[in-house]
């Protein structure tokens, strides 16, 4: 199903997965703003994996969609720990 490589994607879609992969980097050292960068980056990410279903999946956008899954975990960690008063 997946034969295309993920490099000849046409348009506006071949750049979802280096955005996505840059904004999950970038949501790390941005504190007050990571947990939103993440959500775009999982969004692009989710984009650009399930359009286009034709060509490969872009090692980008599942790069970027682990980091921003990764931030966000750690955000729902952080802030679980600070209600419960830790």
């Amino acid at each position: 199903m997946r034969q295309l490589p993920a490099k000849d994607r046409p348009g506006k879609d071949a750049w979802l997965g280096p955005v996505s992969l840059c904004l999950a980097l970038l949501s790390w050292p941005i504190p007050a703003g990571g947990p939103v960068l993440a959500v775009g980056a999982v969004a692009c990410g989710v984009w650009s994996m399930s359009t286009k279903t034709e060509y490969r999946l872009d090692w980008t956008a599942v790069a970027g969609t682990c980091v921003a899954v990764l931030q966000l975990l750690l955000s729902l960690m952080l802030l679980a720990m600070s209600a419960g008063g830790h």
